[in-house]
C-alpha cells in the first residue's frame, strides 16, 4: 500500500513545484506583475506632474493672450525691455 502512495506523492510534489515556478517566475507571474505595478505607479506620478505643468503653462498662455500687463511683465523680466523715459539700473552682487 505504501509503495503505491510514495510515487503518487512524488508526482504530486513535482506538479506542485512546477505550478509554483509558473506562479512566481514565468511570464505574467507574481514577480513580473509586481514590477509592472511599480512602473505604473512611477508613470502615473510623472503624468500627474506633467499635467500640473501643462495647467500652469495654459494659465500663462491665457494671461498673455488676455492681459497686456502680463505681456509687459514678461517683456521686462525675460527680455530686459524698458519703456521710453525709464532709466535701467543693473545691480551686480
Amino acid at each position: 500500500m505504501f509503495a503505491q502512495i510514495k510515487p503518487l506523492a512524488i508526482l504530486l510534489l513535482i506538479l506542485f513545484l512546477i505550478l509554483q515556478y509558473k506562479l512566481w517566475f514565468a511570464h505574467g507571474g507574481f514577480l513580473e506583475t509586481r514590477t509592472l505595478k511599480q512602473k505604473i505607479a512611477i508613470l502615473q506620478k510623472k503624468d500627474e506632474n506633467l499635467s500640473k505643468q501643462n495647467a500652469i503653462l495654459m494659465a500663462d498662455i491665457n494671461a498673455l493672450k488676455n492681459n497686456n500687463n502680463a505681456i509687459e511683465s514678461r517683456a521686462r523680466n525675460d527680455l530686459g525691455m524698458i519703456k521710453k523715459g525709464e532709466t535701467f539700473y543693473q545691480v551686480v552682487s
